[in-house]
């Protein structure tokens, strides 16, 4: 049985280290001894160096002195966040201590001489913030304070979201929010009745970002009912947008086109399902788009009812490439409500990136397999993309319940049927299963989603998701191409949009564009 690694070098070289992490480390200034967390006087930590690492910001600061060694503060939250079964003792507890690999795996007691870690208030042990108590005690009684209706009693509506609240697994997360400067005069003018706790209530408020968040946290928590988040928002947008339009003759041309085309597809798209982060965005891009189109006339003294098509065309030859196609839409539009006559919006052709060859997407699957400096989320990330050709879009619509195990068997529904995950790439799945993140605080505590975020019931942003590829390396778009052409050169291009969620004429095109058809399958397979 591994057990706690024992003492390591307090210093490389002349620098001070933590034990844990291994960074380049300081200690803090010389304090009393803090007699319950087993602190010993900073005074007792070696002198530290900080030639060669480019300042102090690069330096963590130690908080702990423990057996093994110097502690930073970044470790010693983790290890007062860290629960499980201990591997000596076998009970269920706060696990500060680590095994031979690194891991949580021992109690204070087992591991002896990381101090006490028990709140004299609950009796739980975690965190202790002070002389107040553990982190949930002291979160619970300042959002206690903060949701006072004036009488000292709590507003009743907002009993729900306390209990949510103050019951994450990370409260210290709850206690840097609530030190923000603008949380508590949001809470209590809910608490306090000044603002009603309806979401036409929450859009008198400001400032956005912090509005959304309590949104999704009175969402999540039973207070409000469900609202699309993302409608929600543009519709805030819009109104301020269209403030922002000085021209007389332009606004009301934009208003039209916002109320009658814009918003109200946007309307339309979720009588079937919540409206994505894209589609809104798409509709920001349009706005704006017809919007420049109209300035652009205004400053050849024209209009939109003088436009012409040699005056379109111009347009278009200057303008980048996507911005005809925004803009298509609108003149389409206007064509329809008789503000232009029988204009074309001509789009010049848009050029494509090779996709990623075989090679090259071989070598990112063994990436995927073997790097241990890549996350398990980005693993399974760049598995979805580079091995089952998936769009960001609908990687951050799959659930949990979308990958299943069946004896030694591990699938998932992409599509009908669903498609097997092949030995060894099934247990990055799993252990991602088990290990999601952005679980540990109130917004999504309980989330079914594969990449749940930091906001109530939603998944990470595509563009969060683009962002971690980026940072690996790793073209998007290059390698889902490569993904899919490389499922076509060997599989039926009907069978590939079936398990994979495409449409038949998408997997048909692309077939023919790598040279693949449907006449070549029975060739193929007969040669192997």
């Amino acid at each position: 049985m591994s057990v706690a690694p024992g003492p390591v070098p307090a210093t490389v070289g002349s620098h001070l280290v933590c034990a844990r992490c291994r960074r380049p480390a300081r200690a803090k200034r010389p304090g009393p001894t803090d007699p319950r967390q087993g602190q010993p006087e900073d005074t007792a930590l070696p002198p530290v160096d900080v030639m060669g690492y480019q300042g102090r910001s690069r330096l963590v600061s130690v908080v702990r002195w423990w057996p093994e060694g110097p502690v930073c503060s970044g470790c010693f939250a983790r290890a007062c966040e860290s629960y499980g079964r201990c591997i000596l003792c076998r009970r269920h507890r706060l696990l500060p201590g680590m095994d031979a690999h690194g891991q949580p795996a021992l109690c204070t007691d087992c591991a002896g001489g990381l101090g006490d870690f028990t709140c004299p208030r609950c009796g739980q042990e975690g965190w202790r913030h002070g002389h107040g108590g553990c982190a949930r005690c002291v979160l619970t009684d300042r959002l206690s304070a903060l949701l006072d209706r004036g009488d000292g009693t709590l507003a009743p509506a907002l009993g729900p979201f306390l209990k949510t609240f103050t019951a994450m697994d990370r409260p210290r997360s709850g206690l840097l929010w609530l030190s923000k400067p603008h949380v508590p005069a949001l809470l209590r003018a809910l608490a306090t009745e000044a603002v009603p706790l309806t979401h036409a209530g929450l859009d008198t408020l400001a400032p956005p970002k912090a509005v959304t968040h309590l949104r999704d946290l009175l969402v999540a928590s039973g207070v409000l009912p469900p609202v699309d988040r993302f409608l929600a928002q543009f519709q805030q947008w819009l109104t301020a947008w269209q403030q922002e339009i000085t021209d007389p003759d332009h606004a009301r041309i934009l208003h039209r086109y916002a109320a009658w085309c814009v918003h109200h597809r946007l309307l339309k798209a979720t009588r079937t399902a919540p409206v994505g982060p894209y589609r809104v965005q798409n509709a920001r891009t349009a706005l704006r788009q017809a919007e420049q189109f109209l300035v652009f006339l205004a400053d050849a003294d024209l209009t939109l009812a003088t436009c012409t098509q040699a005056d379109l065309d111009c347009w278009v030859a200057e303008a980048p490439t996507y911005q005809p196609r925004v803009l298509r839409p609108f003149i389409r539009w206007a064509n329809t409500t008789r503000i232009t006559r029988n204009l074309h919006m001509g789009i010049p052709p848009e050029g494509s990136r090779p996709p990623l060859e075989a090679r090259a997407q071989i070598d990112l699957l063994r990436r995927a397999l073997n790097d241990p400096a890549m996350s398990v989320a980005d693993k399974v990330l760049v598995l979805l993309v580079g091995l089952y050709a998936q769009p960001l879009t609908r990687i951050v619509a799959l659930t949990i319940h979308d990958v299943a195990r069946t004896g030694t068997e591990v699938t998932i529904a992409l599509g009908d049927p669903a498609s097997p995950v092949p030995a060894p790439l099934d247990r990055i799945f799993l252990e991602h299963l088990a290990h999601r993140e952005n679980l540990a605080t109130a917004t999504n505590p309980d989330s079914q989603l594969l990449f749940p975020g930091r906001r109530a019931h939603q998944s990470l942003h595509p563009a969060t998701l683009r962002l971690r590829l980026r940072n690996l390396g790793v073209a998007n778009l290059d390698s889902r191409r490569g993904a899919l052409r490389q499922l076509l050169l060997s599989t039926p291009a009907p069978i590939v949009a079936e398990m994979l969620g495409y449409t038949s004429a998408t997997t048909e095109r692309i077939a023919r564009e790598s040279g693949r058809t449907w006449a070549d399958y029975v060739h193929l397979r007969t040669s192997d």
